[in-house]
């Protein structure tokens, strides 16, 4: 995964690039955390591009697998995903619940994502 870090504040954010990899199985997710304790962030930023399209389809697992890793690991999550592929069935239900939550959040913009970051 191909990844900057961002400085907001006291916070450190890992921002993986928009063409820099592509989370397909719970192992991508482990070395996301691994890049986080390398860099020592507790803070992802990532979009659309970086997750499988099997993440969109709740059917799959793919999406539960990648928020209970990073939820046990105290990794929060900002992404950026554009209203389209939120949809309007059981992925936007999903986007709906979690955005209630403090550990993963959908934005459609990264203004928007590194609004709540800062407020964390």
């Amino acid at each position: 995964m191909e990844y900057n870090i961002i400085e907001l504040g006291n916070k450190r954010i890992l921002e993986c690039l928009p063409d820099g990899g592509i989370i397909s199985c719970e192992n991508d997710t482990l070395d996301l955390v691994g890049l986080c304790g390398g860099e020592q962030t507790e803070i992802v930023l990532l979009y659309h591009t970086n997750l499988h399209p099997d993440f969109y389809d709740l059917k799959t697992g793919l999406a539960g697998k990648v928020m209970l890793k990073l939820t046990n690991y105290q990794i929060r999550l900002a992404a950026v995903i554009p209203a389209k592929l939120v949809g309007t069935g059981r992925f936007y239900e999903m986007v709906i619940e979690t955005n209630r939550r403090n550990d993963f959040r959908v934005y459609s913009t990264r203004d928007e994502a590194l609004q709540w970051i800062g407020k964390l």
